[in-house]
């Protein structure tokens, strides 16, 4: 609901501005797209509807993804926070929107600073989306390790020791340990999931600006935006990658072979059918503790959409180069026909 009210507050605010610019913002934010000769223009809120539009439909997705976080939780958990970024963003937005509207001409400057005065609203929500992005994607990362060292104890505390425990015993515990562990590193796959979305949808939006009109609302900056938005997309993946193989993936399983490797001289006497299997088990263990291990298991279904997504925005970037548009003067002679 929280998600819903801001992306129709966003909508209906980013309207309200461009109906109070009027020609204004017609000559300075307007999409522009060709029909055969012909440029055509239409308003740059259908731009900027979209833009935050799909910046709300990947909150929803990584909002849906987080097992123990969300979007109402952060709010209610850290209210002084987010009442602090709120207020000091809002006076970074509209400082510099009243800064932009007295230094236009003088019979426009009014009429501009109260379309900045709405338009701030709308700003505000999508740096608050963007935000809430990346606040979801930490407190996600931070709960997983919780909740993975947790598992990872009950799991060994499933291990049995003692010189009282039978052969039949203690090989049941190693498979049942070892399953639990393997449920384990799943939980700690899945917790990459929500970044790959994040970075699935980076390169959608970026696809978006490169082969649509909406790199007419960036005029110039489409390509820097898209490839700063890129970097910070694969720091993303890379940052959370690190932390769940370092943190919670390696070092878990790092503490179950260490205890599995204890349980050794009594594992030695036990019948030669689980003498091997318990050799399977400690071999795949290690195995599975690699990187490139780790690297194969994450790779979900939103990391190949990432990956489809990626390969095509590089493949656009070889055909498309919006830096190299219309000049102003050829875009007023093709209109002029």
């Amino acid at each position: 609901m929280i998600l819903l009210i801001a992306w129709l507050t966003a909508v209906a605010t980013v309207v309200l501005a461009y109906v109070i610019a009027g020609p204004i913002w017609v000559k300075r934010h307007s999409l522009r797209f060709r029909v055969g000769k012909t440029v055509r223009r239409t308003s740059g809120a259908y731009g900027e509807i979209a833009i935050v539009s799909f910046a709300a439909a990947m909150v929803w997705l990584i909002d849906s993804a987080g097992k123990d976080v969300s979007l109402a939780s952060l709010i209610m958990d850290h209210p002084v926070p987010v009442g602090v970024a709120a207020v000091v963003v809002g006076l970074v937005v509209y400082i510099h929107g009243i800064r932009t509207a007295f230094a236009a001409e003088p019979d426009e400057r009014w009429r501009l600073f109260f379309t900045y005065l709405v338009y701030g609203v709308y700003s505000l929500i999508v740096f608050a989306v963007g935000a809430v992005v990346v606040a979801l994607l930490v407190m996600q990362a931070i709960a997983d390790t919780q909740n993975l060292s947790s598992l990872a104890d009950a799991a060994i505390a499933g291990l049995p020791a003692g010189p009282g425990v039978g052969n039949g015993d203690l090989i049941r515990s190693i498979e049942f340990s070892y399953l639990d562990m393997q449920s384990l590193l799943s939980v700690a796959e899945e917790s990459m999931t929500p970044v790959f979305m994040f970075m699935a949808g980076i390169f959608a939006i970026n696809l978006a600006i490169r082969l649509t009109p909406l790199r007419s609302l960036f005029i110039n900056n489409a390509v820097l935006l898209t490839m700063i938005s890129t970097l910070i997309g694969l720091m993303a993946v890379l940052a959370v990658g690190i932390w769940t193989y370092v943190g919670n993936y390696s070092a878990v399983i790092t503490q179950y072979v260490d205890a599995m490797a204890a349980l050794r001289p009594q594992a030695a006497k036990m019948h030669p059918d689980y003498v091997i299997r318990y050799s399977e088990i400690m071999v795949e263990m290690m195995d599975q503790k690699s990187l490139l291990s780790f690297v194969t298991r994450i790779s979900s279904e939103w990391g190949g959409v990432a990956a489809a997504l990626g390969l095509a925005q590089w493949v656009a970037q070889q055909f498309n180069r919006p830096e190299a548009d219309e000049s102003p003067g050829e875009i007023a002679r093709a209109e002029g026909h």
